[in-house]
C-alpha cells in the first residue's frame, strides 16, 4: 500500500517543532511495509499551503490513500486533488487544537479565528473517508460524524528508563535538587505554566526542599527522553490537549506524571502506580507532586505496553483504518 502523508512541518535540527511524534509515526508505518510519500508544510509562512498544491497533485496519482494530519492539511488533502480521477480515499487525523480550539489566556477563552476553524473542521469530518481523533472528547466534538480514537503511539525503544544521574550530567542539570518537568512553551497560555509554577512553589514550601521547574521547550527530539529521565516528576497542566504525547512518553520512561483534567490524561493515569491525577487547584497539584516524589514503585511503562500504546501497535491500528477506507471504494 502506498500512502501520501500531508502534515505540518517535520522536525529539523534548527527547528525541532512539535511534529516529532508524527515523524515517528511515519517511520513506524514504514516498518510495517507501507510506502509513504511525505508532503510537510515547510516554506514561506502563509504561502506554504499554496506552494505544496502542485506537489500534492503530482504525487496523489500514484498513491492508494491520502492521510492528512491536522485540519489545515486535511483541507489540502481534500481540495488539492479535486480533479484527480479516481478520487483517492482521504483519512484525516485531527490533532487537538484543530477541534478543541486555541486559548489566548489562562481562563481558556478561545481566539475568534480558532472558533471559526473548529466549525470548518467539523465540516471536514463529514468529507473524509475515515477520521482519526486522539481522545473521546474530540470524537464528541465532531459527533455524529463517525471517527475512531487512536492516540499517537510511543517509541518505547527511544523512550525508556535510563539512569537519572547520567541524564542530569549529560544535560548539565543539578544533582542535588528535585526537578519537575514542564512540557511545552512557558509563554503559551494553552500550556498553563502559571499553574505548574505555583504548584511547584507550594510543594517546595511544604517540603522545605529545593524544587526547580524545568521547561521542555526548544529541545531537540533525541534529547526529550533524556530530560524526562533527568526529572523526578512531570506535570501536565494544559488547558486543552487531545492525547498529549509527552504524558505517554514520560510514562514510557517510567517518570511519574502528575496530571489535571485535560484530554485523555485521566484515562492514561488511572490506576497507574506512581502517577497522580488531581484537580487544577495549585495546592492539590503541589501535594500530588510531593506524593509522586515519594512513590515507592512506578508502573507507568508497564501501563503503556499493556494498553498497546507503543508505536508498532498503533501503526497496525492505523493501517487497518487505511484498509477500511480502501474497502469503501
Amino acid at each position: 500500500m502506498r500512502v501520501l502523508m500531508i502534515c505540518p512541518e517535520l522536525p529539523r535540527l534548527e527547528s525541532p517543532g512539535t511534529m516529532a511524534p508524527g515523524a515517528r509515526q511515519i517511520e513506524s508505518l514504514r516498518r510495517l511495509g507501507l510506502s509513504i510519500d511525505v508532503v510537510d508544510m515547510r516554506g514561506i509562512p502563509k504561502l506554504k499551503y499554496l506552494q505544496v498544491i502542485p506537489r500534492i497533485r503530482r504525487l496523489v496519482r500514484d498513491v492508494d490513500v491520502i492521510h492528512a494530519h491536522f485540519g489545515y492539511c486535511g483541507w489540502l488533502g481534500y481540495l488539492a486533488p479535486v480533479l484527480t480521477r479516481p478520487r483517492k480515499p482521504l483519512v484525516v487525523s485531527f490533532m487537538g487544537s484543530d477541534l478543541l480550539g486555541s486559548p489566548y489566556n489562562v481562563q481558556g477563552d478561545l481566539h475568534r479565528f480558532s472558533k471559526f476553524m473548529v466549525r470548518i473542521n467539523k465540516k471536514l469530518a463529514w468529507k473524509a473517508s475515515r477520521v482519526i481523533v486522539k481522545s473521546a472528547e474530540m470524537a464528541g466534538v465532531i459527533a455524529p460524524a463517525p471517527s475512531v480514537v487512536i492516540p499517537n503511539g510511543v517509541d518505547v525503544e527511544l523512550f525508556r528508563p535510563i539512569d537519572r544521574v547520567s541524564a542530569r550530567t549529560e544535560l548539565g542539570l543539578p544533582l542535588d535538587r528535585k526537578l519537575v518537568l514542564f512540557p511545552g512553551n512557558p509563554d503559551d497560555p494553552r500550556k498553563n505554566h502559571a499553574l505548574a509554577a505555583e504548584a511547584t512553589r507550594i510543594a517546595s514550601s511544604i517540603s522545605d526542599q529545593s524544587i526547580d521547574l524545568v521547561p521542555l521547550w526548544r529541545v531537540q527530539p533525541e534529547q526529550v527522553a533524556v530530560y524526562m529521565n533527568a526529572c523526578d516528576v512531570m506535570v501536565m497542566t494544559s488547558l486543552l490537549e487531545g492525547s498529549p504525547n509527552v504524558v505517554k512518553e514520560a510514562m514510557a520512561c517510567n517518570t511519574p506524571v502528575v496530571g489535571v483534567p485535560v484530554g485523555d490524561v485521566e484515562q492514561l493515569l488511572e490506576g497507574v502506580e506512581g502517577c497522580e491525577f488531581c484537580s487544577r487547584d495549585p495546592n492539590e497539584v503541589g501535594d500530588a507532586i510531593l506524593r509522586a516524589f515519594q512513590a515507592p514503585h512506578v508502573a507507568a511503562r508497564e501501563s503503556i505496553l499493556e494498553r498497546g500504546l507503543d508505536s508498532e501497535s498503533v501503526a497496525r491500528r492505523i493501517s487497518t483504518v487505511y484498509e477500511q477506507a480502501l474497502g469503501d471504494d
